[in-house]
């Protein structure tokens, strides 16, 4: 093997094993210790930083350095952070860097994975979402929640003290699931953050959420709306799931039917949307909802 070869091979062994030592490295290199010893010094040279712990459970350990060095991905790692280039579009402030990034990973990939990222761009390349979370509120907040450390945030121009917990993505928009200090958990839009101050602390909240993705989804659904909708749907649970997004709607089986509940605050939408569903429903509640939909009924039979 190469000199230069052998010392990416080592470069990959390290990240790949933790904690891996001298004689196991030379062993997969099929070199002597002293060369597979050698090699590791090398690469510290040119940048990496490499703890060595020693004794007969010691091992080589690669570190977080000063600057960035290069690093060794297989084609399922490029792919995975192509796909993350491309959603970063919807975070304000890195729509440029991720643009340059992925270039300059699409350049210097290996020829044969080269069809596989143009068919990841054809696939999950997401549109650009009206209202991008920025940078500056992003970033913190996701600190935030791995130190589980509160957070004082300004939204919508108010401040508030919160314990976050996860930050999720529905619908190219960011989310965070956060409790205020003696309240309950809510969902906060990041596109509504302005500011976000680390408070170095943590305070006691009630149990949170199971699955914090579900639970921005029933509250997008069930939110604080005017109007509290009830549909009987006269077709399976299953069918009415594959047409309804989670987060406008939820599905509730009913026997061989299933009813549909959401809150909105425009009956003319919710008329609107119901027709388009393409399925076999009355209204349950709210009483307005049926003059909406009669309403849209008669306009669209004078019109065509």
């Amino acid at each position: 093997m190469r000199t230069t070869s052998r010392r990416l091979e080592t470069l990959s062994l390290l990240q790949a094993h933790p904690g891996i030592s001298a004689t196991q490295l030379a062993a997969r290199l099929g070199v002597t210790e002293r060369t597979a010893r050698r090699d590791v010094a090398q690469l510290r040279e040119v940048g990496y930083r490499i703890d060595a712990e020693p004794g007969r459970t010691g091992g080589y350990r690669l570190a977080g350095g000063a600057t960035m060095p290069p690093l060794l991905l297989d084609a399922d790692e490029v792919a995975a952070v192509a796909v993350g280039l491309r959603t970063a579009v919807a975070v304000a402030g890195l729509e440029t860097a991720a643009v340059t990034a992925l270039a300059k990973l699409t350049q210097v990939v290996p020829a044969r994975w080269q069809s596989r990222l143009a068919a990841l761009g054809d696939v999950q390349a997401p549109a650009a979402p009206h209202r991008l979370a920025d940078r500056d509120v992003l970033v913190p907040l996701a600190l935030a929640c791995r130190a589980e450390e509160a957070v004082r945030v300004r939204h919508v121009g108010r401040s508030v003290d919160v314990q976050p917990l996860r930050l999720v993505t529905l619908r190219r928009r960011w989310y965070l699931v956060a409790c205020p200090r003696g309240g309950d958990w809510l969902v906060y839009a990041l596109d509504r953050v302005e500011h976000v101050q680390p408070l170095g602390t943590r305070f006691p909240t009630p149990s949170p959420p199971v699955d914090a993705a579900a639970f921005v989804a029933d509250t997008l659904a069930h939110g604080p709306w005017r109007h509290r909708v009830r549909v009987l749907v006269h077709t399976s649970a299953d069918l009415v799931r594959e047409l309804v997004d989670p987060t406008v709607a939820e599905v509730v089986e009913a026997g061989d039917e299933c009813e549909l509940h959401f809150g909105t605050d425009d009956l003319d939408w919710a008329a609107r949307w119901l027709a388009c569903l393409g399925v076999d429903l009355d209204v349950l509640e709210p009483a307005p909802l049926v003059d909406r939909m009669r309403a849209l009924g008669r306009w669209l039979l004078d019109r065509y």
